[in-house]
């Protein structure tokens, strides 16, 4: 009697035929063991992509790693603040709200997020539902409906770049009580955009080019803010653009459902392009500011 399959459904097991010989190894990466380097890296193993004593991921595709890495992100960030239990906190831009709540339960402060779009703050507020501490209001962060110094902390991360800066610049100046901290991330040009370069910024990212970076500082300046510290952080928002064009593409299909072909296929063609901006032509910065 023939034995059965532990899964009859997959068909029969395949078998190698004959053992990869040390000939066809060598030859192989002879010729092709470049595609390794030029995609893994230089050592030709896996990364420590998840630390051994950390729990397993819930998931393993990019979108869920990627996720991981802005919590971390966000726990980096809070980390630099100095918030107390109660004190009241400005996420100005805050997206879907997940930094806004995960800064709510890590320091106990009262967090209100805004942003202009109806679909983050419905999902925001979905995030919020039951939460002490924790609102989401739909308003502009260049006309803030909230009365001067009543904010004891705010951060802008990533959005200031699609405001008038100038404006919400000054708009957070005036809602922060004296001593205020405003954590601002901020792109500043390194070289020259083209016009294609600007015409696919803002296709793909919605925002305003950057400025150089003296241009920014005075600004900054001009809205009362004293820069308390100053960090470099290009490499993680190149990476992070590397991660959105391999999650993209590997979603295409999903993408071209949701969006539409005509959308994604635009979208697929930017990215590169995008990307390629990023890293030869811009840096990236966390400012703390303090009013």
């Amino acid at each position: 009697m023939s034995q059965e399959s532990p899964n009859p459904s997959a068909g029969p097991i395949a078998q190698q035929a004959d053992p990869i010989a040390p000939e066809q190894v060598g030859a192989w990466y002879d010729e092709f063991g470049d595609v390794w380097h030029q995609t893994l890296g230089e050592s030709l193993h896996c990364g420590l992509w998840v630390p051994p004593d950390a729990p397993h991921p819930a998931g393993l595709d990019l979108v869920t790693l990627s996720s991981e890495a802005q919590d971390r992100y966000t726990d980096y960030l809070i980390g630099l603040l100095h918030l107390r239990p109660g004190q009241r906190f400005l996420d100005i831009g805050c997206g879907p709200g997940r930094p806004a709540a995960q800064l709510a339960e890590r320091t106990g402060a009262h967090v209100t997020g805004i942003s202009v779009s109806k679909e983050q703050i419905d999902r925001a507020g979905r995030l919020a539902a039951g939460r002490e501490g924790l609102a989401f209001e739909l308003a502009d962060a260049t006309q803030l409906p909230y009365d001067d110094e009543s904010f004891d902390g705010a951060w802008a991360v990533e959005s200031i770049g699609h405001m008038d800066r100038a404006k919400a610049l000054k708009e957070a100046w005036r809602v922060l009580r004296p001593g205020g901290e405003f954590l601002v991330l901020e792109a500043v040009l390194v070289a020259d955009p083209t016009a294609a370069d600007a015409a696919l910024y803002d296709q793909v990212l919605v925002s305003n080019l950057p400025l150089r970076m003296p241009e920014f500082f005075g600004l900054v300046e001009d809205a009362g803010f004293h820069t308390l510290e100053l960090k470099d952080l290009t490499a993680n928002l190149a990476l992070s653009m590397d991660m959105v064009e391999l999650g993209f593409h590997d979603r295409r299909e999903e993408m071209d459902s949701r969006f539409g072909p005509e959308y994604a296929a635009q979208m697929g063609a930017a990215l590169p392009p995008v990307r390629a901006f990023i890293r030869e032509k811009i840096r990236f910065f966390l400012l703390l500011l303090r009013k």
